[in-house]
């Protein structure tokens, strides 16, 4: 007897703000106040996965910096409570676009603000997409491809003129085909590990990943999902010899994407069978060791400060409990076919552990961050002895307690093989 086809429905829907807010992703942006212009719109995009009999899985893709832990918990409350699914089977991904709004609580305040207003509109906005794509049942098989690209670099060895020594990326774009009875491109993902930060103004645009997506769906697809790789090192290659990057606008957005974009078409002539549909969810969370804590007085004392940690120390001393707990990394294993997989984890990790995935999987599992909730930056313990913004400044941006102990690495990759190998 033959496996039961993979079937789909998609939905592509609108979230850009109905009104100004202020962006999220760039401190330097912090002062400046809500956007001033939609350069191109937000969206969020649900593909909703059925085989046989089986209960649906969700994967929603957004063009937004990450998802707030306390946004998904309200999310998956909610998709149970309307559904009746499983709240497991929804997997929620962002691009990572510094480019949009602020979607989590529990960040210090110079990364973003949140806005309650559009909180409320981007859950409206998803469940409803959410809706629509659990209402397509189209049949298709699953074909991929890789292809190399060169738009990003090694951001920890560009940014410092190579004072860092330099650590390898993973420059593959990734196509996923789902393929109707007619033989067309019923949905694209597309995946690549690289920070969407072309665009550094105070305006609104999907900036890479959100923009190939929307090329492909001019002339290839009538449904593309973007995907983000594990890119907490790596950022597009527009750095010179003295580590400056060149900010760009809309229309170097728009010519990296068509770039990306064709490097999409050709792989996707060439994609071949990633197998029978066997899809199911598997999930295991670690609880990240961290370096040691500073004492409550101190903190106390840091919180009187008015820069970053002077934020930081107010979001502990709010929360003693939460100062107390070690974060809690969500790791997500989303099986397609019998050679096809994703990965995803609630944090913001570099390129060695997507590596790591590609490596343990024998290259049939595709790493994703930003998935599911967002924890902090997955670094090294390489990275942490070099020091740096990923692994000593960031954590203090995201509000965790303290930075990663260089045992998180090996405990990371433990579980990701665990999740990867099965």
């Amino acid at each position: 007897m033959s496996a039961p086809a993979l079937r789909i429905g998609v939905d592509r829907t609108d979230v850009t703000p109905p009104t100004p807010v202020p962006l999220a992703g760039f401190a330097a942006r912090a002062d400046l106040g809500p956007a001033t212009e939609v350069l191109s719109p937000l969206h969020v995009r649900s593909l909703a996965l059925r085989a046989g009999t089986a209960a649906p899985v969700v994967l929603v893709s957004a063009d937004l910096l990450w998802w707030g832990d306390d946004v998904v918990a309200t999310l998956r409350e909610a998709y149970a409570a309307r559904f009746g699914l499983d709240p497991a089977s929804l997997v929620l991904h962002a691009t990572h676009n510094h480019s949009g709004p602020q979607v989590a609580r529990r960040m210090t305040p110079s990364l973003g603000e949140p806005d309650e207003d559009y909180l409320a509109f981007l859950t409206d906005r998803t469940l409803a997409s959410i809706e629509r794509a659990l209402a397509g049942e189209t049949p298709v098989r699953v074909q991929t491809a890789r292809a190399a690209t060169d738009v990003a670099v090694d951001r920890r060895w560009a940014r410092t003129g190579g004072a860092v020594p330099r650590s390898p990326i993973d420059p593959d774009l990734t196509v996923v085909s789902l393929v109707d009875d007619d033989g067309a491109p019923a949905a694209v993902l597309t995946h690549l590990a690289c920070h969407p930060v072309v665009h550094h103004g105070n305006a609104v645009t999907p900036d890479l990943h959100g923009t190939v997506a929307a090329a492909l769906e001019r002339d290839t697809t009538p449904f593309a999902m973007p995907l983000q790789g594990c890119c907490g090192d790596v950022n597009p290659a527009r750095y010179a010899a003295d580590g400056s990057f060149a900010d760009g606008d809309q229309d170097d957005v728009e010519q990296l994407a068509a770039e990306v974009a064709s490097v999409a078409r050709d792989a996707l002539a060439h994609a071949t069978c990633a197998g029978d549909a066997a899809l199911a969810v598997r999930r295991r969370p670690l609880e990240l060791p961290l370096q040691d804590r500073l004492a409550l007085p101190l903190v106390a004392r840091m919180a009187e400060r008015d820069d970053v940690r002077g934020e930081w120390a107010r979001l502990a001393l709010e929360d003693p409990g939460g100062y107390a707990r070690p974060p809690v990394l969500q790791l997500v294993h989303l099986r397609l076919t019998s050679g096809l997989s994703l990965l995803g984890m609630s944090g913001e990790p570099v390129s060695a552990y997507g590596l790591h995935v590609r490596r343990v999987s024998g290259g049939t599992c595709v790493p994703l961050g930003y998935t599911d909730g967002m924890t902090t930056y997955l670094v090294t313990a390489k990275q942490l002895e070099e020091g740096g913004y990923e692994p000593c400044e960031a954590p203090v941006y995201f509000g965790i307690p303290a930075p990663l102990a260089p045992a998180a690495e090996q405990a990371i990759r433990t579980e990701i093989s665990a999740l990867a190998m099965g």
